[in-house]
Formats: structure tokens, sequence, C-alpha cells
């Protein structure tokens, strides 16, 4: 089934759901960490990426490449590759998650975008793990890398070239190597993966790549999300860190109880400042403008939703050479009284 929803912050303003919809249930929703990745994260080895950064690593014959850009629309930025030809082969790599269980994740996918119409391939999800078999099936295995490919889904979800796409990885499937319970030629779903691996972990890294014998194309990626039940990270590409509201919706409040609810944003130049740039906040509700954080008691006649849009600003910048610059972020949100 195929949908169109609002993406989060720095991902797509309208994307096309592929391999599944459903996102795991949780008791209560946990928080999401969103993390902008620009250039300047992309970390060539032997150098080690540090927390939020990509390990970026040629596998192919140095042709193509692999950097941030603006777009394509309606995204405002995100991560393109490039592969000029049947040499390239690029892969990026972020550590953050090292050890977390699979059996553990509750949240993965990323969103791509091809211009290849002629073999219609799109940017594959790549987890470098230790299958963790002691006994059965491929027990022994160390290392085996986990492929999730667009284009070996399932008929109903094809790849679509010049659009973007979110695929949503725990509904799709995937192989391993090394693996002879997962082979290349036979991709397993991932519900079964981990039911043959249960002690698998990552063990060194999440990421993307591209190439391998592959005919020339530029592929994108428009954001990577990985999440637990302790909570979700996601990695947003751009060319710089531009200033977003993070926060797409707010709770609702009960009238004469104590309300309480923070905004967030990322990128820019921090620290920000906070405002109301239209509509109004409940009666009894107040918007802090240096923490974000809205609080207050709404009284017994301020029953009712109430819409209004905040605006956040960062600190300005000034130079001797150049215009003084500050970046401006709004988003539209509103809040439930009873």
């Amino acid at each position: 089934m195929r949908r169109v929803i609002a993406a989060g912050a720095g991902a797509v303003v309208a994307l096309t759901m592929g391999v599944g919809t459903t996102s795991p249930a949780w008791a209560a929703t946990p928080p999401t960490t969103y993390v902008p990745v620009t250039s300047a994260d992309l970390i060539t080895p032997p150098v080690n990426p540090a927390a939020g950064q990509f390990a970026l690593v040629d596998e192919g014959d140095g042709s193509g490449g692999v950097t941030t850009v603006t777009g394509p629309a309606p995204a405002k930025g995100s991560l393109q590759l490039t592969v000029s030809g049947t040499g390239s082969h690029w892969a990026v790599f972020n550590s953050d998650h090292n050890g977390t269980a699979l059996s553990g994740l509750t949240a993965l996918s990323y969103s791509t975008f091809t211009n290849n119409a002629a073999r219609v391939l799109d940017p594959g999800l790549q987890l470098a793990i230790n299958p963790g078999n002691t006994t059965g099936l491929d027990a022994g295995v160390t290392f085996s890398t986990v492929n999730f490919e667009p284009y070996v889904q399932p008929p109903s979800d094809p790849v679509v070239a010049n659009a973007w796409q979110t695929w949503n990885v725990l509904n799709g499937v995937v192989w391993g190597t090394h693996l002879t319970g997962a082979p290349q030629s036979a991709p397993i779903s991932w519900s079964t993966f981990v039911a043959d691996y249960p002690n698998a972990t990552i063990k060194t890294g999440v990421g993307v790549n591209v190439g391998s014998n592959w005919t020339a194309m530029v592929g994108n990626v428009g954001g990577l999300t990985i999440g637990t039940s302790a909570g979700s990270t996601a990695y947003i590409f751009e060319p710089i860190a531009y200033l977003q509201v993070t926060t797409s919706s707010l709770p609702a409040g009960t009238v004469n109880s104590a309300y309480s609810a923070s905004l967030a944003a990322i990128g820019g130049n921090p620290p920000y400042k906070w405002s109301v740039s239209a509509g109004r906040l409940p009666n009894g509700l107040h918007l802090a403008k240096s923490t974000g954080l809205i609080s207050g008691t709404p009284s017994k006649h301020d029953s009712g939703t109430y819409a209004f849009t905040v605006k956040v600003v960062d600190r300005k910048i000034k130079t001797k050479h150049q215009p003084t610059t500050q970046n401006t972020a709004t988003q539209a949100l509103s809040i439930a009284i009873t």
C-alpha cells in the first residue's frame, strides 16, 4: 500500500511510502533526536567519525563520489551519491548504534531519490553486524553486512525514478553476506532474519551505499531513522545545518491543570529565540522566548483548539567583510484544551 505523508524536519515534504506503512507500536511514543549531517560530517578513514558523523568509504575505483546537496525538491537537502560507471562503489557508515540488537530495533527507515530510469536503482541500506549464532544456522560467523535494496522489494513497491520514496526496512526483505540462511539470491523478510539470528547486533555501523557494477546514476538519501524503545535518531542530510523547528505537534491540555511542553529546533547558530508569529496560545499559557517552553494553566473558559505559528530565530553572525546573517524558521502548531 502507498500513501503520501508529511515528513519530519529536514526531510521531504511529501513522500511515497514503500515496503509497508505501519510503524511499530509503542506503549508511548519515544523521543526523536534530530541530527543534521553536512559534508563536513563525512569523515574519510583512517580518521574515525565522531558521534553524528559518517565514515565515507570508497569501495571502488574512485570514480563517482558522495556529498551533501540542496534538494532534490521538495527536500531542503540530501546526501547525494554518484555512480559514473561499473567501477564506482561508495558507502557511508555511522557508528552511533554499535552494539544495538537487531531484535530491539523499532524503527529503521530512509528516503531515496534516483535519476536512473533505465534500471531504476536506488541507494541501498546496509548494517554491518555480528550474526551471533553459536549453534545451528551459520554458527560461528562473526561478521556480515545485512543489505536492504529497494529494487528487490516486492513488486507492489517498485522503485520510481525522479520521485522521493521512503522505505520501511522492518517491513522489507534483506540478505546478508557470508550467510547461508539469507543469501543474495533469495532475500528473506526482516522478521525472519531476526528470528533466524536472534542474537545479531550492529557491529561497526549503519549506512547507505551505491554502485558495484551499476550503470551511471545519481541517487539521493533524504534521511535515515534508527529507533529502539528508548527513542529514535533521525539523521538529516543537508549542505549546511539549516535552522529548522523539529516539533511537529503538541500535547493536549486540560482546563485548570498545569501544562508544559517544549519546542525544539536544530541547525543554525544557537542560542535560539522563540515567539508566536501568528494566531495565539490558549489564555493562561505563555511561551518562554529563551527556552521554547510553553507552560501555564488554562482557565475553565479556554476549552477548544488553538492554532498558531511559532517562529524561531538564531544568533546573529557578523563578520568583517560579510553582511550580518540570521536565520528564521516557522512551524504551524495547535493545542487542544478540554
